[in-house]
């Protein structure tokens, strides 16, 4: 029986571990302002607490939320969007709130940006693993050092190597998926591809200097007769630097966790 105790407590333990609890926000709602909740997926369905809080869907995103009347206890909201996610809010009056627009997706935000961020510098660490794909302007040349792919996203590694006696600073980064013509290796059908992160981002590249950037795009499958090409222009000047490369490139990139 002491066993059997011991047994059914660690159980006990481990079931109660395991409970995930939403912890509320708390809001604040007034009579003759709107409070605008910004959420990061459409709204599904919404359900107050009291009837003394009035809401009115805007956008399928935006949710303005007031006070029909004064009170002096706390009711709740809560809000199910249509990626399953659900919001709970604890909701007190003021005569005016210390935050109208309060946007729900910038924490989801920031969390994406930190892991692509720290993506980016393990890809720097990497050791190269492609070679000879390159273009030259103005003494200033671009070259591949890599492709990776966690599945989802493509990481490629790429070197700028200033060898003019003026710097380069980079400037605007395009990057586009389409297929070519054989005869006169002209882009049909362009697609642009809006980059992920470009890291470490806008750079000035000294004479006689070179930076290495990793440049994260979301997964492209490319058919027969496509290529992605990059585009990088310098700021405020006439330099640009490109790169195609071929559906065996993205092919060969190495696997990171």
């Amino acid at each position: 029986m002491k066993y059997l105790l011991t047994f059914l407590s660690v159980l006990y333990c481990m079931w109660v571990q395991a409970q995930t609890y939403i912890q509320p926000r708390s809001m604040q709602v007034a009579t003759n302002k709107t409070t605008n909740l910004v959420f990061p997926a459409p709204i599904q369905s919404v359900d107050r607490g009291t009837e003394k809080i009035i809401v009115q869907q805007s956008t399928g995103f935006v949710l303005k939320v007031k006070a029909d009347t004064a009170f002096s206890d706390t009711t709740n909201l809560t809000v199910i969007t249509t990626d399953g996610k659900l919001y709970s809010f604890l909701v007190s009056f003021t005569a005016s709130p210390n935050a109208l627009n309060i946007d729900l997706g910038a924490a989801d935000l920031l969390n994406r940006d930190t892991a692509l961020i720290a993506l980016a510098s393990k890809v720097l660490q990497l050791r190269n693993n492609l070679h000879g794909v390159r273009y030259s302007s103005g003494n200033v040349k671009l070259s591949l050092a890599g492709i990776f792919s966690t599945g989802d996203l493509i990481a490629i590694k790429l070197r700028i190597e200033n060898n003019s006696s003026l710097s380069f600073e980079t400037g605007g980064l395009r990057c586009y998926s389409g297929s070519t013509s054989a005869m006169r290796r002209r882009p049909v059908q362009v697609i642009e591809i809006t980059p992920l992160l470009f890291y470490p981002g806008a750079a000035l590249i000294k004479e006689r200097q070179a930076i290495v950037f990793a440049l994260l795009l979301p997964k492209a499958a490319l058919g027969k007769g496509q290529e992605l090409q990059i585009h990088l222009t310098e700021r405020n000047a006439e330099r640009t630097l490109s790169l195609h490369l071929n559906n065996k490139h993205l092919l060969r990139s190495a696997i990171i966790d």
